[in-house]
C-alpha cells in the first residue's frame, strides 16, 4: 500500500509543465517527460532572480548530471 501511494505522491509531482523550486538552490525547474529541467528562460518566467540562476549554473559545469536547455 506504501508503494502505491508514494508512486501517487511522485506522479502527482511530475506532472508535465510543473513548475518546481529546489529549497536549497532557490532554482525554478520545470517537469517535461518526469525530468526536471531548467535553463534562464524557466527560471526567470517562474519569477526567479538572474544572478541566482547563473550561479547555480557555474556550480554545475564541473556535474556529469548536469543538463540545461
Amino acid at each position: 500500500m506504501r508503494k502505491d501511494k508514494d508512486a501517487k505522491v511522485l506522479n502527482e509531482l511530475l506532472q508535465d509543465g510543473r513548475i518546481i523550486k529546489e529549497g536549497f538552490t532557490g532554482v525554478y525547474f520545470m517537469v517535461k517527460d518526469g525530468k526536471l529541467l531548467s535553463s534562464l528562460e524557466i527560471h526567470t518566467n517562474a519569477g526567479g532572480d538572474p544572478e541566482v540562476f547563473k550561479a547555480w549554473e557555474e556550480s554545475q559545469k564541473d556535474k556529469e548530471y548536469f543538463s540545461s536547455e
